[in-house]
Formats: C-alpha cells, structure tokens, sequence
C-alpha cells in the first residue's frame, strides 16, 4: 500500500482553526481529512491537491453552503466521490440525514467508512442518480457532475420548496438557469474566483 497521504488529527485541526472554522467544528473535520489521508494510499481520493489546495478549495467551499442549507432535515448528495461536500455539510449540521450516491465500488466503500467513523447520520448507496428511487428531499447537493446527469430526476429527487446546490463555473450556471422552467439560479462566488460559483437552484421562487 502507497504511504499515508495529508496531515494528522492535530494539524488538520489547526489549519482549520487558523482559516476561521470554529475549534469544535475544526475537531470533527479534522478527524475526516486524517481519514482521507488514511484512505488516499489506496484509493485516489483528491489527486495532486496538497494540503492547503485541499483546505481551500474543499473544506472552506462546501462549507460556503451552509447558509443555504436552512431548515434542512434531509440532504441527498449526487455522486459523492471523497465526501466532498456532502460530509463536511453533514458533520457541520449533525440533525441533517445525508443519502450520499456513488457508483464506484472504492469510493463507496470509503463513504461507508467515513459514516460510520464520524457517526453521521448518512446512507450511503452504490448507485447513480437515476437508479436511486428516493424522493423528496430538502437539499440536494452536486460537485463535479454536470447537470445533463441529474436534471432529468431534479424534480423527483428534491420537493417544490426545496433547492439544489451545485459547485461548478459561472458559465454552467448560467446554462442552468436557461435550461429550468421554474425557481431562479443564483450564482454565489466560492473563497477564490478560480473555484467557480455555488449556483444554488431554489425550485420554487417565492
């Protein structure tokens, strides 16, 4: 097995601190990324991204959506991949139930682990958006798959008064919100301008 990838607990936990993550949060998130770094000899987990590079561009951005999550009671996470952003959303608000989708068996087994370590209310399911039969949820939430996957379920998956947050380029967004006939899109800038916008769909405008 390839060594052992990132920081420890503790200097995952001070990075956090230092970036302006409250001490409590940081220890819990903390304890994800050094399970990250566990996992990552293994499977490929988050490429060439060093430590900083990970801090910035995943941990601060998923939770940028945060404010947008309002009274959620359930998230529904298409393509989960490393956890990124459904994990550090769920461990930032424990009351959430997160059904995380990822079809691919490495990555799968990961989430399971990282759920059940984390004690997050969170199923874990190896499926793709449109063989996944639930419904109904408050949130849905989308990193790296284009919307072409997913908008063809978007209103079965997510309830009329609820919202789709998706991390992707201006440009996407914007084609987005040409492509949906009902709610707005809005596009909210992420920690840096290349990290692209949180476009955040609510279905219903009022």
């Amino acid at each position: 097995m390839k060594p052992r990838r990132g920081l420890d607990r503790a200097s995952w936990a001070a990075r956090l601190a230092a970036e302006g993550v409250p001490a409590d949060l940081a220890d819990r998130l903390a304890s994800y990324l050094e399970l990250l770094g566990r996992w990552g000899g293994a499977v490929d987990l988050f490429g060439g991204a060093d430590p900083g590079g990970l801090l910035t561009s995943l941990v601060r951005d998923a939770l940028a959506a945060l404010p947008h999550l309002g009274e959620t009671d359930t998230l529904i996470d298409i393509g989960s991949g490393n956890g990124f952003p459904a994990i550090p959303l769920l461990v930032a608000r424990p009351g959430v139930r997160g059904i995380l989708l990822e079809p691919r068996e490495r990555r799968w087994a990961f989430l399971k682990e990282a759920a059940r370590e984390l004690g997050l209310a969170a199923d874990v399911r190896r499926e793709r958006v449109a063989e996944h039969a639930g419904g109904g949820y408050d949130v849905a939430t989308v990193r790296g798959v284009g919307y072409e996957a997913w908008l063809p379920d978007a209103s079965r998956l997510v309830k009329a008064s609820g919202r789709w947050l998706w991390w992707t380029s201006a440009a996407n967004a914007a084609a987005l919100a040409g492509r949906v006939a009902e709610g707005r899109v809005l596009p909210f800038p992420l920690s840096d301008p290349a990290h692209g916008v949180l476009a955040v769909w609510r279905r219903c405008s009022t």
